[in-house]
């Protein structure tokens, strides 16, 4: 448990969410069950439990593990492809770096928020292809969190006439 305690707390929500799903469908399974007889839900149901909690023992080993990589930056743009599942957005570091990501178009970003994704760690295997590259890709996704608006002081007028009225108070 200690090896959780410096986990991001998005990455532990992805863990407990995971195993409260396989949990929930056993308990709606073993419902069903008693009440109609239905054996082929409980057992689907015992399936979605078994993969839920394998699936959450996974995450918990590469979390704890550090198997992970962090995208940090703010967001600069934000598009999305038509016809398809996936939005690409672009990040920019403080280096000034531009980074693309593409994620699932339920992933709601903001232009202008600086942001942390959260990746398994991979082999970066690439076939050529941007959909297959993307869809060998989609599970690589662990989460992100918002760091707040982007402040800077050479573009916000309040900032650097805050910063100029301290020197010359000063």
């Amino acid at each position: 448990m200690n090896t959780l305690k410096n986990c991001p707390k998005v990455l532990i929500r992805k863990i407990l969410f995971t195993a409260l799903i396989g949990i929930g469908c056993l308990i709606v399974g073993v419902t069903f069950y008693f009440i109609s007889g239905d054996k082929i839900t409980l057992t689907l149901s015992g399936f979605i439990f078994a993969f839920s909690i394998a699936r959450s023992a996974e995450l918990y080993y590469a979390i704890s593990k550090q198997k992970y990589e962090i995208a940090e930056g703010a967001c600069v743009g934000v598009s999305p492809k038509i016809f398809r599942k996936q939005i690409t957005v672009k990040i920019m570091d403080d280096d000034g770096i531009e980074t693309t990501l593409r994620l699932s178009k339920r992933t709601k970003i903001k232009i202008g928020f600086r942001y942390r994704f959260y990746f398994r760690q991979t082999q970066r295997i690439s076939i050529g292809s941007e959909y297959f590259d993307t869809a060998l890709s989609s599970d690589h996704f662990l989460g992100f969190e918002e760091l707040g608006e982007f402040m800077n002081p050479k573009k916000n007028p309040v900032a650097s006439d805050f910063k100029e009225k301290t020197e010359i108070e000063s």
